[in-house]
């Protein structure tokens, strides 16, 4: 099989597939962002069986059983309880997705409760601007959103951008609606975000390092060798040049379209608040924190997907 597509084929999902990918998925995201938030969430759970069933042959869907099998055994430990995780994770995802078309409504409609805001508000004391550092659990974009209209504005941040153009219209004015940039992979984005978080703006910035990056999730380690690279490492840097502070958060369903914002205390800087954060030491401490939690609510950890786990682990 040829893993490079040929021009034709490059050609026909460029101008066919995507467009017409695009227009369907624009015309369900401008039904949804007028909808009752519950009822958007319902819609995604109703769907998720479908979603299941259709990938069910699909390496990453194989995946996701086995990656479950191995990080949550007690979840897993009859044939009935595998499946019942499976199609909880299934049903998040289901959910999570229908939910961008309504997520900026969170906040207004007072759907994320907040827990650590005594954290946030002695979080500055530590130093420059918040950096904040979380992972995909849950409807992730809630976060963003959270941060840019309630907790620390403006928020900056990368985001990694979909294949589809078209869709990434959709994510793009979803953001604009708030208020909101998020900066695409490259150098010319790191220069940005490294100048609005140093000159004086007092921009905050989210970014998630449970990102993928060639072919895999490298954090949480689950027992794997540190990341020498990534978003990980990009936040630390960031913080070392703007003088700015780490803050862990994560976000959990409670449930249907409700949740639960958790901010945790900022990573300490030792031995004084102006001391840089050591890169592998700052790691490790992120995969403390971030480790459990992924664990304790793996059905809603969005990368269980994409995470690819040494032989004899799961493949």
């Amino acid at each position: 099989m040829d893993l490079v597509p040929s021009l034709p084929v490059a050609a026909r999902r460029h101008w066919l597939r995507h467009p017409l990918q695009g227009s369907v998925n624009r015309i369900f995201h401008e039904l949804l962002r007028f909808t009752p938030c519950e009822v958007t969430s319902g819609i995604g759970a109703v769907l998720s069986p479908l979603a299941c069933w259709r990938y069910r042959d699909r390496k990453f869907a194989r995946r996701i059983a086995r990656n479950l099998k191995t990080l949550a055994p007690d979840l897993c430990d009859t044939e009935m309880h595998h499946d019942a995780s499976l199609k909880a994770w299934w049903r998040n995802i289901g959910r999570t997705i229908a939910e961008f078309s309504s997520v900026n409504r969170f906040v207004p409609e007072g759907r994320i409760t907040i827990e650590g805001m005594e954290i946030l508000h002695a979080a500055p004391a530590s130093g420059g601007p918040l950096i904040f550092v979380s992972m995909h659990l849950a409807t992730w974009e809630a976060i963003f959103a959270a941060v840019q209209l309630e907790l620390a504005p403006p928020n900056i941040g990368p985001f990694q951008p979909e294949p589809n153009r078209f869709t990434n219209r959709i994510v793009y004015n979803s953001r604009k609606r708030r208020n909101q940039y998020l900066f695409p992979p490259g150098q010319r984005s790191a220069y940005r975000l490294h100048r609005l978080l140093t000159g004086g703006g007092a921009a905050s910035m989210t970014i998630f390092i449970d990102e993928v990056r060639d072919d895999q999730v490298h954090l949480p380690l689950f027992g794997r060798k540190a990341p020498d690279r990534g978003n990980a490492v990009v936040a630390i840097k960031l913080a070392n040049a703007s003088g700015g502070t780490l803050v862990p958060v994560y976000l959990t369903r409670e449930k249907g379209a409700r949740f639960r914002l958790h901010i945790l205390p900022p990573v300490p800087k030792r031995p004084a608040p102006e001391t840089p954060y050591p890169v592998p030491d700052t790691i490790l401490k992120f995969n403390g924190i971030f480790e459990p939690l992924v664990l304790e609510n793996i059905r809603q950890w969005y990368m269980l997907a994409e995470l690819r786990l040494p032989t004899g682990k799961a493949a």
